[in-house]
């Protein structure tokens, strides 16, 4: 932003606006990861804003630092997984025998699963089977089971493709009836499918 173009301050309404990086700093296990996003801050009240044409930056430096993470996720990916179900935190702490507030610690990264954790959201994550596992014997119902399953199947289904087979001659018959003598020919067709 150049000054001509600054924004005024909707807070204050008297101060323009310029843009600054804000270092936010993660501490997955082993690890310090500092991410730097964009805003803007008014050079009156000091207020700090987030502006719209910012947020889809801020969104991939966020997302780019899961390079960094190794084996552990991010709080985004943990949240996404749950709401992706439709679970609370509350529920899916159950279905994963934590306490009540560990998904929103995990969540907010305040605190990071413990590696077999991390290892069982995963394996839940890439197979929804597991999940629904883990649910039904914590007698924890998944909201949006029913909708992702047809999602899954969906994926499944548009990933098979025919694969070309040859048609396989049959041998030809003939078959004498006492008026007509009639030639049959039968080809046999098996249509073959597999995933990409």
């Amino acid at each position: 932003m150049n000054s001509s173009h600054l924004l005024t301050c909707r807070q204050c309404r008297k101060g323009a606006l310029h843009p600054i990086e804000r270092d936010n700093v993660f501490h997955p296990p082993g690890k310090t990861v500092t991410v730097k996003t964009l805003a803007t801050k008014c050079d009156q009240c000091g207020a700090e804003t987030v502006l719209a044409s910012q947020h889809e930056e801020n969104l991939a430096r966020l997302k780019a630092r899961e390079a960094e993470y190794g084996l552990y996720l991010t709080g985004e990916a943990i949240c996404a997984f749950r709401r992706k179900y439709g679970l609370t935190q509350q529920a899916v702490a159950k279905v994963f025998g934590k306490g009540l507030i560990a998904f929103s610690r995990y969540e907010n990264e305040k605190s990071y699963p413990d590696e077999s954790t991390t290892k069982l959201l995963r394996i839940a994550i890439s197979r929804p089977d597991v999940l629904k596992q883990l649910a039904d014997e914590s007698g924890v119902e998944i909201p949006l089971w029913n909708e992702r399953s047809l999602e899954v199947a969906a994926k499944k289904v548009s990933k098979l493709r025919p694969v070309e087979s040859s048609l396989r001659r049959v041998e030809t018959r003939h078959v004498a009836e006492p008026d007509t003598a009639a030639s049959e020919h039968v080809p046999s067709f098996e249509p073959q499918y597999c995933y990409s």
